[in-house]
């Protein structure tokens, strides 16, 4: 999709306040062309050299007039494009994270943390900048034409004369592009390292302290703002230089004039008037030559910011990111509305599951499961056996091929399909954010205390909460480095069972726990009265004695299914997993 392609589907996000924008500013930009022509005819009737008697005061009535209300239309005009500015540039960040929240299918964001705030923030805004040029250019190329027809009608020649040096400022500018691009880039790449590390230095302090390398990785961060610094002022000293020749450019326009017409001022063809009229127009029509070649560099930064855009979308269309569902700034935002499901959960099948991996080596090979309602199932095998691979090309997270069915009907896209209310999942290593506890465990979910208490009590949290210094409302720290590895499995389990979900899915959930609260939160869960299901991936005992059945992985299949103890008599792994949980307890 082309640059322009791009700003033509921006433009159709609310057409009539773009229209209204680009209008006023069509206005503010072009009614300088206006005030040449005023002012040359002031210095005419004060010089007294106008070709026909005036009042000197009607022009500087008019040219008051003019300039009172060019101030009123800066002002609604400033008013309507920074509204239009602030809310589009939203609605490109909120598609791009709705498609990687809500779209169909499963993806992988291969890309760092700085990368990623990078394209958000900076990539957006220079998409949204090359609009902006459309909404100048208006007003830019009436006053470029008008002030250009209004030299022209007083000396052609002269005007001709002064079109060269604005042109050769357009041909620099020109020039320069690929280099500020590469300038550009640079700078961008330096700021993305320094934003990546900074969140990957605060989700690990603890490592950092316990490894005694603060001065190190500080070392590191001094070494990474510095080259930051160094490619930040190489771009921005471009940038002032040719900003600087633009201006300097329209100093020898300035010049040339003064030079070329000194022997005829005074003469009846070339007036006191139209040698202002000329120093009036010149600088800015510098400014527009400089625009001319900013809006260049502006369509190509747009073209590479948009592809950046796609990358971190994975696989979106341009339309899903340019969607035009409207956003509305001022609007409070929607309450959080649970969502509902028609069927209750009876059974779910697995047929021939399969993954390989973009290594080429296989992951699944055929994998067959089954979970009926109320059931406990667990998923057990050596490391490697792909027992986690299974939870995550059930729920979508991986592309799989093979057949889910939920209650008898084929699940067409996983990834969308097994969210809360149907399930809910803990993965091996939980994701916290540096918000309260409530907050991680709530997650946006409006929650009453009693609920908040019965999520934390079915999690065996509860203890941990009265000894946290604020209790619910302790901060959690970076990815929840507050908090112990228990403590963060079980503030995860928390928030599955804050979701009310009807199949819980657990990728090793009790590895950090001792056998004692373990077996308390699988007792709490499965306590008398209660309607849970549950698929689990666990090697522990306690998981092991209460499952209702077992499947053994091994080599990226199935190898063995049925009860514990059916297992224990007839399969040599699942014997030899159980020996092994013996020599896990001795030590």
């Amino acid at each position: 999709m082309t640059s322009f392609q791009i700003v033509v589907e921006l433009m159709r996000y609310r057409p009539k306040r773009f229209a209204l924008s680009a209008a006023l500013w069509s206005l503010m930009h072009g009614s300088p062309v206006v005030f040449g022509y005023l002012i040359g005819k002031i210095f005419d009737s004060l010089s007294g050299e106008a070709t026909v008697a005036a009042n000197p005061w009607v022009p500087v009535a008019i040219f008051a007039s003019v300039a009172l209300g060019r101030n009123a239309i800066l002002w609604l005009g400033e008013v309507v494009w920074i509204d239009h500015w602030l809310e589009q540039s939203l609605q490109l960040r909120r598609n791009m994270l709705r498609w990687l929240l809500e779209a169909p299918g499963s993806r992988v964001v291969e890309l760092s943390t700085g990368r990623a705030i990078s394209t958000f923030r900076d990539d957006v805004d220079d998409v949204m900048e090359y609009l902006e040029s459309y909404v100048d250019g208006g007003g830019f190329i009436i006053f470029g034409l008008g002030s250009l027809g209004v030299m022209a009608s007083i000396d052609p020649g002269l005007t001709l004369v002064l079109l060269v040096p604005l042109f050769l400022t357009l041909v620099l500018t020109q020039t320069l592009v690929p280099e500020i691009r590469k300038r550009r880039r640079e700078m961008r790449a330096a700021t993305e390292a320094v934003t990546g590390f900074v969140g990957e230095l605060f989700g690990g302090v603890q490592a950092v302290k316990l490894a005694g390398a603060s001065e190190p990785v500080l070392g590191r961060f001094r070494e990474l703002n510095e080259h930051r610094r160094h490619r930040a002022l190489r771009d921005t000293f471009l940038t002032e230089a040719l900003r600087s020749i633009n201006v300097n450019m329209a100093s020898v326009a300035v010049a040339i004039t003064l030079i070329a017409v000194s022997a005829r001022v005074g003469s009846p063809d070339f007036t006191i008037g139209d040698l202002t009229v000329f120093l009036t127009y010149l600088p800015r029509l510098a400014g527009n030559m400089a625009w001319i070649g900013n809006i260049f560099a502006q369509h190509r930064r747009a073209g590479v910011a948009f592809e950046r855009m796609e990358t971190v979308t994975v696989d979106a269309p341009p339309s899903a990111i340019l969607d035009r569902t409207m956003v509305h700034l001022s609007d409070r935002s929607p309450a959080v509305v649970k969502p509902q499901i028609s069927d209750r959960f009876e059974r779910l099948e697995i047929r021939d599951l399969g993954y390989v991996h973009p290594d080429g080596k296989s992951g699944l090979a055929a994998v067959d499961l089954d979970v009926e309602r109320g059931e406990f199932i667990v998923i057990t095998g050596k490391i490697g056996s792909g027992k986690s691979l299974v939870l995550r090309g059930m729920l979508g997270l991986i592309p799989t091929v093979g057949e889910i069915k939920w209650n008898g009907r084929r699940v067409e896209d996983p990834a969308s399909f097994f969210i809360p209310p149907r399930t809910a999942y803990t993965p091996q290593v939980p994701r916290l954010f540096s918000d309260t506890l409530a907050n991680n465990i709530s997650f946006g979910r409006p929650m009453t205390g009693r609920e908040l208490t019965r999520a934390a009590r079915l999690a065996v949290l509860e203890d941990d909460v009265d000894r946290l210094e604020r209790g619910y409302e302790t901060m959690v720290g970076a990815r929840g480095v507050k908090l112990s590895g228990g403590q963060m499995q079980r503030s995860a389990a928390a928030r599955m069972f804050a979701t009310g979900a009807e199949l819980l899915v657990f990728d090793d959930l009790s590895s950090a726990l001792d056998v004692e609260t373990e077996a308390r939160l699988w007792g709490g869960i499965f306590s008398k009265g209660s309607d849970v299901t549950a698929l689990v991936v666990s090697h522990r005992r306690p998981a092991l004695r209460r499952a209702d059945r077992i499947y053994v992985m091994a080599d990226g299949s199935v190898s063995a299914s049925g009860t514990l103890d059916e297992l224990l008599a007839e399969s040599a792994l699942m014997a030899e997993l159980w020996t092994a949980g013996d020599a896990d307890r001795s030590r």
